[in-house]
C-alpha cells in the first residue's frame, strides 16, 4: 500500500508541476498578444497623426 502512496504523491508532483508551466505559458502568451495589440494600436495612432499633419500641409509649388 506505501508503493501506491508514493505513486500518487510523486505522480501528484508532477501534475501540479506541469499545471504550474502550462498556467505560465498561457499568461506569457496573452501577455505578449496584449502587449503586441497595444504597440500595434500605437503604431497606427502614429501614422494616422503624421498623415493628418502633412495633409494639413500644402505643397509648395514653384
Amino acid at each position: 500500500m506505501s508503493n501506491l502512496s508514493l505513486f500518487a504523491d510523486g505522480f501528484m508532483r508532477y501534475l501540479v508541476t506541469y499545471i504550474v508551466f502550462i498556467v505560465a505559458i498561457v499568461a506569457a502568451f496573452l501577455i505578449g498578444f496584449a502587449l503586441k495589440k497595444s504597440k500595434n494600436a500605437k503604431e497606427a495612432t502614429a501614422e494616422e497623426a503624421v498623415e493628418a499633419e502633412t495633409a494639413e500641409v500644402p505643397e509648395k509649388t514653384v
